[in-house]
């Protein structure tokens, strides 16, 4: 785990997602693993997946540190709650406790994850960008477009992530998704042949990929679920 903090104008701010505009792995993955009726979305921000959760039925509340946006949130009729920097949301109250794309904003990712699992009755689920091939990626002058945001204090590699979810001792599942590109050829490829000879080398290798017939490479996101009881 280490500091991420941008220092040219290449990183900007990332702003929450807009109702409706939730990104649709995540919400299958909120639907798949969600225990109980009861959900707390922390750092829910405008209110994106907790509205998808809310049309399936579940109780959702939005807790955030920016009241803006759970504006956004109450006006599309969810249940929020304002938090302080720092306050703790309490033990045991709700069954399923929601963190998404939130560690990774937080000073002390640890210890936030650590609140969130006593708040807990049931499970904890919880995305975040996965940079096991972070260098890699700035090397080549590429990056993932949800990682190089300004307001994203960590990153987080496959083991780094691991070795926090042991240190609580209870028993999770973390996979990985959300693959960037098909492959670092064509990620070379599309950064180094240009012109007609670039297209007629591309253009077949991308027909192959949208037909999934290009195995995928670089994974970009954490899917994680921690169980309670």
């Amino acid at each position: 785990m280490g500091k991420l903090q941008g220092q040219s104008a290449f990183f900007v701010p990332g702003p929450p997602a807009l109702p409706g505009e939730a990104h649709r792995p995540i919400v299958d993955f909120l639907l798949r693993e969600t225990r109980g009726k009861s959900v707390l979305d922390i750092g829910g921000g405008r209110g994106a997946y907790s509205l998808e959760l809310s049309k399936a039925g579940y109780d959702t509340v939005v807790a955030d540190i920016n009241s803006e946006s759970l504006k956004v949130a109450e006006a599309n009729g969810l249940s929020t709650r304002l938090l302080q920097p720092g306050e703790s949301v309490g033990e045991g109250v709700v069954d399923t406790v929601m963190l998404i794309e939130v560690l990774e904003h937080v000073p002390d990712p640890k210890a936030f994850l650590g609140s969130a699992i006593a708040a807990a009755r049931k499970r904890v689920v919880f995305t975040l960008p996965c940079t096991d091939d972070f260098e890699l990626l700035f090397g080549l002058g590429l990056s993932y477009a949800h990682v190089a945001v300004s307001d994203h204090l960590w990153h987080f590699s496959n083991e780094e992530m691991k070795s926090m979810l042991d240190s609580f001792g209870k028993p999770y599942r973390l996979e990985l998704g959300d693959p960037l590109f098909p492959s670092l050829a064509l990620s070379l490829l599309g950064r180094y042949l240009k012109g007609p000879l670039g297209y007629a080398v591309r253009f077949p290798l991308r027909v192959a990929n949208r037909l999934g017939l290009v195995p995928k490479a670089i994974s970009s996101r954490f899917y994680g679920v921690i169980e309670i009881g």
